[in-house]
């Protein structure tokens, strides 16, 4: 299927608001090594929970703009959550994400030769690691995390 961006966030939105899993090819490479370009994702509905530290968080943007990114912060302003992602190959943080910004969390990835479950071990361990890593400004944080990807995918990811 072929479709313009308009069309994929409306469809995403309604699928996901009706409890549906979706799926579709990664595009960029900001979540690289862990999901790669041309990776196909399964993204679940969020249903009312809370993204933990470490999800990989689909969300829509105010300008109508769709990001699947790694949730590494969340903060607590005047009782109201924010949540701040982050591309693991990316050095700054993502702008500010509200919480009903959240459409859906990342919770499988397929690449060309494995399927990677991140609902569980290995993934949420490797989540919430890569989470705490690319908040802070380590000197070797992207030697890390490539070799971390690399690890990943090597043992598996406790395939789905």
């Amino acid at each position: 299927m072929n479709a313009n961006r308009a069309d994929f966030l409306e469809l995403s939105q309604e699928l996901l608001d009706r409890g549906a899993l979706i799926r579709f090819r990664a595009h960029g490479r900001s979540m690289h090594p862990f999901i790669k370009n041309g990776d196909i994702l399964i993204v679940e509905p969020m249903k009312g929970k809370s993204p933990d530290i470490g999800d990989v968080i689909f969300y829509r943007h105010p300008d109508d703009t769709l990001t699947a990114h790694r949730l590494v912060k969340i903060n607590d302003c005047g009782g109201n959550a924010v949540l701040f992602t982050k591309g693991d190959y990316l050095h700054n943080l993502d702008l500010p994400v509200q919480p009903e910004q959240v459409i859906g969390r990342v919770v499988q990835i397929e690449g060309s030769r494995k399927q990677l479950a991140l609902t569980r071990w290995p993934g949420l361990i490797f989540g919430f690691f890569i989470a705490w890593l690319v908040r802070g400004h380590y000197p070797q944080q992207m030697r890390i995390i490539r070799n971390l990807g690399r690890l990943w995918w090597l043992v598996g990811g406790a395939g789905g």
